[in-house]
């Protein structure tokens, strides 16, 4: 069985593409909301490799209906799903919401670190390592608040130093074997700390594209792996344009890196 990592970066390779989209869209019509999510997806799944919703558009369109319909699709088209789920409980409540998730067809949920491993995150990622589904582990996210939490010095008691909360966490996409590593595009300078310590064990994906004001070429240049945008993207005047030009810009980046 193919880990996630490994099928997503098949998935990139044939997409041609390392972009996620993150379709975080709201609307109080339900069938408004569903009809235009697909819609997007179809518009802009030449130039993605993958396919990441928010909770929002979870509640709204229901887990066993409207939402199984966008995975079926996204599944149809070749590409990755991905629930940005970031859970963060002990771990039964953890382990139960994961299998919902992995049951409605998501190939990868994301978490936070900040729960910690025994009676945390342990029974989700050998959840995950049994149904070849992937976790993404949070550490750092792009919204400027983030360094509050992920940037902050913390005390290290093995080595008796303090350091920045998000290059521990780094170490410890490693050591739990995480599918991925989320790390802000805002935070190009993070990217690159980070990515001396995952060496490419790891990939790294980096949200906040554009519309939070992480540019593409940086991130890619400083060590991303996969690109995240959404508002960029679905609030364009031309979603699909919108994808293709994000794509093409990632694409030039890589060959420059």
């Amino acid at each position: 069985m193919a880990s996630f990592k490994d099928s997503i970066r098949e998935i990139s390779e044939n997409q041609d593409s390392n972009l996620v989209l993150a379709l975080d869209i709201i609307d109080e019509d339900r069938m408004r909301l569903s009809s235009r999510a697909l819609q997007i997806l179809e518009q802009v799944s030449p130039y993605i490799c993958a396919l990441k919703l928010n909770r929002p558009l979870i509640l709204k369109l229901c887990i066993e209906t409207g939402i199984k319909d966008i995975l079926k699709r996204a599944h149809d088209l070749g590409l990755a799903t991905i629930m940005d789920a970031k859970l963060n409980d002990i771990a039964y409540t953890n382990l139960a919401t994961a299998n919902q998730y992995f049951n409605a067809g998501f190939d990868a949920l994301t978490a936070s670190p900040f729960v910690g491993w025994e009676g945390g995150l342990d029974s989700l990622f050998r959840e995950a390592s049994k149904r070849g589904k992937g976790i993404l582990l949070l550490v750092h996210m792009s919204h400027k608040g983030a360094t509050d939490g992920y940037g902050q010095d913390v005390f290290d008691k093995l080595t008796g130093e303090r350091r920045q909360q998000f290059i521990v966490f780094a170490e410890k996409a490693i050591s739990w074997g995480a599918d991925g590593a989320i790390i802000g595009a805002t935070h190009p300078e993070k990217i690159a700390k980070a990515l001396a310590i995952l060496k490419g064990k790891v990939p790294i994906y980096s949200p906040g594209i554009v519309a939070q004001g992480g540019s593409p070429r940086e991130a890619i240049r400083a060590g991303a792996d996969y690109l995240i945008a959404g508002r960029a993207i679905y609030d364009s005047s031309d979603p699909e344009e919108a994808a293709r030009s994000i794509r093409d810009e990632a694409i030039s980046a890589l060959g420059t890196s």
